[in-house]
């Protein structure tokens, strides 16, 4: 592991940044991870490592890198540099696609739901080797029945089943937030990365959200991008902060309250 930076170190985070002590059992992490664009250092040698179970809360200002390190560890673009690991198996070279079938679920910033299909139609389709199944009949329909079973079951773990037979393009936002939460999970994966995923909700639902992301990470591991600081640390075990690409501050959500960090991205909240 490298050497801690200073600004985690001055945070009291008491470890190697990015991790959380030693012995709780790692299901994913990167090691000195950098990623550039034209010149400009998105991500900077970033090092955690997320537990088996439990909701991890990572924040920072906006051009933090936060949405690029999901990346990094999702798969869908490749570090510079550094590496990523899936249950201690080395996976920096592997697929988006591969990643997602080792146990590495997303969402994303904005909805990316199939309009002119229900919510149970989008969730099943995450349950599809090959999603273009679904424009074609033929091929679609054996597995059909499996996945939608599937499916209703996601949309019912997280109480919006009575959705399931509605298009998603009538839906609120947080019933399309929750119905992608539920494609996310229908494959049953270690961790689940969610970024930004109260963005566009009100206070009350996203009071809803923090209770479904709460539940689920009971039997996986959650990592949660978001700005809403009130909500990330009411429902964190743990926070990490990035500020310039760097990791900036690592540790419990009491001591994060009180770090220099968490002073400064309040600043620019209330502003």
């Amino acid at each position: 592991m490298p050497e801690t930076p200073p600004e985690a170190a001055a945070a009291g985070s008491g470890t190697a940044p990015g991790t959380l002590g030693v012995g709780a059992p790692v299901v994913l992490a990167c090691y000195d991870v950098t990623k550039s664009y034209g010149g400009v250092v998105a991500v900077d040698s970033v090092s955690l490592e997320v537990p088996r179970r439990g909701l991890y809360g990572l924040c920072g200002f906006n051009g933090a890198g936060k949405s690029t390190l999901f990346n990094l560890l999702a798969g869908s673009v490749r570090a510079d540099s550094g590496s990523v690991r899936i249950d201690g198996q080395d996976v920096t070279g592997w697929s988006a696609m591969r990643r997602a079938r080792s146990g590495v679920a997303r969402t994303w910033q904005t909805v990316r739901l199939a309009h002119g299909r229900t919510a149970v139609d989008n969730v099943a389709a995450a349950c599809l080797r090959d999603p273009g199944q679904w424009v074609v009949g033929s091929l679609w329909r054996p597995q059909s029945a499996a996945a939608r079973e599937r499916a209703w079951a996601a949309l019912e773990s997280l109480g919006i089943s009575d959705l399931g037979a509605r298009l998603v393009d009538g839906m609120t936002l947080e019933a399309q937030r929750l119905t992608e939460l539920a494609r996310a999970l229908v494959s049953e994966p270690k961790v689940l990365l969610a970024d930004e995923p109260a963005s566009g909700l009100s206070a009350a639902q996203r009071t809803v959200l923090a209770d479904a992301l709460t539940a689920v990470s009971k039997d996986r591991a959650v990592v949660v991008v978001e700005h809403d600081l009130d909500m990330l640390t009411s429902v964190s075990e743990h926070i990490w902060a990035m500020v310039e690409g760097r990791l900036a501050y690592s540790g419990d959500v009491e001591t994060f309250r009180s770090s220099p960090v968490y002073a400064g991205l309040r600043g620019i909240e209330q502003a």
